[in-house]
Order: structure tokens, then sequence, then C-alpha cells
């Protein structure tokens, strides 16, 4: 069964598969990393995010030439660029500073983790591309595997499925997944972490957990939904809790797992202190945007008491907030569905950067893949509710792209 059910059920769908009991660290069958079926329902997993990947081209095209009618159609993809993705365009071409650059508030590009900067790099030195483009490219061509990547954790249930890939093509904020920054490759591991876990595949779910923590700080909090959903599984196998720790650590596979998880993150620690002489440069950087830890209810608090001086439209502050309460309660969700592994790494995802303030909070809820995916197999429970929804994402797409090429501070 999936990690991420969806417990309603409606006849305006074509299942593809009778969905199992529902109990936390249930395996699936063991298949392929992607388990794509080799049945009727193929053609639908694999074509049916290309039209949204090219309806969501359209889209945020349409968007570009709204705001920006004298601008060459050539300009589209620099002009998608904006905020963070400039720091990976660089780091693409030249690599990591050696000391702060002052024409860019006087901060390295530490703070950036090298997993997917690394790969466009490699891509780029193969494409007679600008970075620019092909690191599009291969944002769109990693979301599209992404969206495959999850069909077994939607339950392979058609209508939430179509949703999510709408959702990561042509939804409010694709241009996350589909310009240059880390999220399609965050994404995509965590996508692949979460689906062998649910097969108790542990050595492949800590490769793909390594490349996470090279991706994002946070990230390395996949080894401690490793190590969870192993003690339920011994759990579930044994019928107690006695015993586990020496069970587990007599799972050489499972030692092992939990050893590469954190090799991204502690790699890159290395490079940092052979680069720069300093292995936490990352997050020592951050006060270069005033970014300072406090009680993530503190800085929750402070956004929604954050209110517009005159209107009813909201603050970005109030946005962001409102975004951090909505991660919060889907993680609920999935610890009320006892899905305690996924709940554990999103609770962590949220709080620790939460704790440095609320800036790109809507970034960082939008690429959470158990988060995403729980909320759409709550969408797709109704007919109408899944139209609705369709259509909100593909028209919020329209509209959130102009207030990104507005600059839009609540969408950095």
């Amino acid at each position: 069964m999936a990690i991420f059910e969806n417990r309603g059920t409606d006849i305006y769908r074509e299942a593809t598969a009778t969905p199992a009991p529902v109990e936390a660290g249930l395996t699936l069958p063991a298949t392929s990393v992607f388990d794509i079926p080799r049945s009727p329902a193929l053609s639908y997993i694999l074509l049916l995010p290309l039209v949204f990947l090219l309806s969501g081209l359209l889209l945020r095209f349409l968007a570009f030439r709204t705001a920006m009618p004298a601008a060459e159609f050539t300009e589209y993809f620099d002009e998608l660029c904006r905020w963070d993705c400039s720091w990976y365009v660089k780091m693409a071409e030249t690599g990591y500073d050696r000391f702060p650059v002052p024409g860019r508030i006087n901060a390295g590009n530490w703070a950036f983790f090298p997993s997917f900067p690394m790969l466009v790099g490699g891509v780029r030195a193969l494409l007679p591309f600008p970075t620019i483009v092909t690191a599009s490219l291969v944002s769109l061509v990693t979301t599209y595997m992404a969206v495959l990547a999850a069909w077994p954790l939607l339950n392979r249930d058609r209508a939430a499925y179509a949703l999510y890939a709408a959702f990561m093509l042509s939804g409010p904020v694709s241009f996350y997944f589909t310009s240059f920054f880390t999220e399609p490759l965050y994404v995509l591991m965590t996508t692949l972490v979460f689906a062998q876990l649910a097969r108790s595949r542990y050595l492949s779910a800590g490769v793909a957990a390594a490349i996470l923590s090279a991706t994002r700080i946070v990230g390395v909090f996949a080894s401690l939904a490793i190590g969870l959903q192993a003690l339920l599984d011994y759990r579930r196998s044994a019928g107690t809790w006695r015993g586990a720790i020496p069970a587990l650590l007599d799972n050489p596979q499972l030692v092992l797992a939990l050893f590469v998880a954190p090799l991204g993150l502690f790699a890159y620690m290395a490079f940092l202190h052979f680069w720069v002489g300093d292995a936490l440069a990352f997050s020592h950087v951050q006060r270069a945007w005033a970014r300072t830890i406090a009680n993530p209810l503190t800085y929750l608090w402070q956004g929604f008491g954050n209110r517009p001086d005159e209107g009813w439209a909201p603050t970005s502050s109030q946005i962001l907030a409102t975004v951090a309460l909505a991660g919060l309660i889907l993680t609920g969700v999935l610890a009320w569905r006892r899905q305690w592994p996924a709940a554990l790494f999103c609770l962590l995802a949220i709080i620790v950067p939460l704790a440095a303030g609320l800036a790109s909070m809507l970034r960082f809820m939008s690429a959470l893949t158990p988060l995403t995916i729980t909320l759409m197999t709550l969408l797709a429970r109704r007919r109408w509710l899944f139209w609705l929804s369709l259509a909100a994402i593909l028209l919020g797409a329209y509209a959130t792209t102009l207030a990104w090429f507005g600059g839009n501070v609540a969408l950095v």
C-alpha cells in the first residue's frame, strides 16, 4: 500500500488497484524503484504529467507576456529566474565562493547546497544552451520523474495523481519546480526515500537520503525517518518492542543505510572546511540575510500579527505564517493516519527553517512531498472537489506567476 493513503473512495474513478488495508508501516510489493505497472494505466501515468508539463509552460509563458509585453520571447527563462535562482546559476557556472562577495549582500554562496547545481553544471557542459535554459530543462525532467515516482505513494489513485501532477508542473508555484531551484531534486529524492521505505528497502532509501541531505539541510532528517520505519517494521513483525535495538543493529543493510543517509551533508561540510575553513559556513553565512534563531511559535505569532496598513489584502508575513500553519496541520494529518516516519520528517523540516524566520516558507512547504501528496488525496475524495481543485490549480498558475514577475516577496 502507499505511505500516504487516501481513505475515501469515489465511483467516478477508475481504480487501477484495490487499496490494501491502512496500517502504519505496511509494505508494498517488491517492484521497480518507480513502481510503474505494465498495464493499460501505463499510458495514463506517463502521459498525464507530460500534458501538465506543456500546459504549465503555456500558462507561465502567458503570464510572462502579460507582465512584460515588450520583452523578447527568448527572455522568458531569464525573467523567470528570480531571487535565489541567480545564486544557483552562478554556482553552476563558477562553483563556490572562497570569500563573501561584496556585490551579493556581502555573502558567499555557501548557504546553497551542492547536489542540484552540480547536476546542472554537469549537463551544462554537454549542452550548447545558456545555463538558465539548461537548468530549466533539467528541472522539468527531474520534476516529471518526481511525479512518476509519486504514483505508488498516491495509492495509485488516478484523481489524486492528476491533481499532484497538475500542482507540480502546472500549479500556482510550479516555477519553483521548473526554473533553477533545488526543489525538483529535493522532491524527487524525498519521494524515493518514502517509496523505498514503504517496501522496507532501507539501503536504497539511505542512498536517496544521502543525495537529499546534499540538496537541502533538512534532508538529513530522512535518516531519522529510516530508523523510525525500521522500528515500526520490527514491531509489526515481532509483535513486541523487546529486543528491537539488538535486532536492528544485527541488520547490515539497515546499519549501512543509516551510515550512508547523512553522507551528503557530511561531504559538503568536509568540502567547506577545505574550501573556506569553516565546515558550518552554510549556517554561519545566514547572518548576511539577517536571520536569527528564535522560537518558531514566536515567528508564527509575529507573522499573523503583521497586519496591513490599509485594505484587506494579507501581508506577506501573514501569507507565510498561514502556509507554515497549514504545513503543521497536514503534518498532524499524517500523524493521525499513523504515518509516523513521514510526520517526523515533515515536522522537523518545518520547525528547523521556521526557527530562523518565515522567509521562503511557501517554497519549503510546497516541496514537502508527504504534505502535498496528503493534500492531493484529500482534495481527490469528491468529484466536485476534484474539479474545483484542478481549476484552482491551473488558474492559480497564471495569477501567481504574474505575482512572481511582480516581485511579491511572499513567493521568495
